[in-house]
């Protein structure tokens, strides 16, 4: 958080001296007429849950994320695949995996103050590995993809004034995603249930809260937000994820009429599986480990939003990379992100 404070406070001093924008009202920070005016009247587009609606709004979303996952780590430092066998010893190591996930929202207004949400997405996932004594004994890819899990809530706006707004959201999260994939898994002899990672959803009841406070200032804005997912028991499959939680900070400035240019840094921290699967913890693989998959890790992300002229329509894109990890490993370690997105609002 320290970092993230230190980066923000950074990129507002180089963005002190932009070309002066006027400054908007609260009704049009706190609310989706926002799309009518500055460019970076939201929060960039991998920022969800940053504001309300005015009262009997509606606002539709799409997003599409991309995720590419590679390189073993034990703790913060890498390991070849060779070493990351050796550390379990394993029959079975992951090379790279590669995430699509496409998302569908609606905001909706409840009151001046309230505004309703809900989400559901659709994931595609692939997994490389290579296997076999010293890692000889050849290749192979497993594959899943289905419906995730859905989510259903609210945004509160707890204060605002001209330029800033303070916001607490809560959402619940269904399980409705597949916890039985399934693909070939060639040193297992067959089909077998996939590891935890490949897995579409979390499979049990959760909240997710999230805090928010954005300000915007003559020629620039910047924002913080909070967030966690917390989950409530274990699934049929007797197992439960850890909780995750999640920090951002971010500044965006208008670069043209229609459009703003940001910069995000983002800490993440999620906790181990408790409880397990008795179909997956029986692979040689280390994914197969419910010890083995929390960590922390820090991301920067470059983000570009446009505001279509005359419309409540936003397009935005969000490319990251991580910049630092630590695993509890081995454990495939994130190496960049994509995000693009499009809003609208009426």
């Amino acid at each position: 958080m320290k970092l993230s404070l230190s980066l923000l406070f950074s990129l507002s001093t180089l963005t002190a001296n932009a070309g002066e924008i006027s400054s908007v009202s609260d009704n049009s920070i706190a609310h989706s007429s926002c799309f009518c005016g500055r460019p970076d009247a939201l929060a960039p587009i991998g920022i969800m849950g940053d504001h309300i609606h005015r009262q009997g709004d509606f606002m539709l979303s799409a997003r599409s994320m991309f995720m590419r996952m590679e390189q073993n780590y034990i703790g913060s430092s890498t390991v070849t695949d060779l070493q990351a066998q050796q550390a379990g010893p394993f029959g079975v190591v992951p090379t790279k995996m590669d995430m699509q996930m496409h998302m569908i929202g609606a905001m909706y207004g409840l009151t001046e103050n309230i505004t309703l949400m809900a989400m559901i997405n659709y994931v595609e996932m692939s997994m490389d590995h290579d296997f076999g004594p010293g890692l000889t004994g050849g290749s192979f890819r497993t594959t899943s993809s289905g419906w995730g899990d859905a989510s259903l809530g609210a945004i509160m706006n707890l204060w605002n004034d001209q330029n800033s707004v303070f916001t607490c959201g809560l959402n619940l999260l269904l399980p409705t995603a597949e916890i039985e994939e399934a693909d070939l898994i060639p040193p297992a002899g067959g089909i077998r249930r996939l590891p935890y990672p490949m897995q579409l959803g979390h499979g049990n009841w959760g909240m997710a809260p999230s805090l928010t406070y954005t300000e915007h200032l003559q020629s620039w804005s910047y924002g913080l937000q909070a967030k966690a997912q917390i989950f409530l028991d274990h699934n049929s499959e007797g197992y439960q994820l850890g909780d995750r939680f999640e920090t951002s900070a971010w500044i965006a400035a208008p670069v043209s009429t229609n459009t703003a240019a940001s910069l995000r840094l983002t800490y993440s921290n999620w906790e181990n599986i408790t409880g397990s699967d008795s179909q997956i913890s029986i692979l040689p693989v280390p994914t197969a480990r419910e010890n083995l998959r929390g960590g922390e890790r820090i991301d920067l992300y470059a983000g570009l939003s446009y505001a279509f002229p005359q419309t409540r329509a936003r397009l935005g894109l969000e490319v990251g990379k991580t910049l630092w990890q630590d695993l509890d490993g081995p454990q495939l370690g994130n190496d960049f992100t994509v995000q693009l997105g499009l809003q609208y609002s009426w």
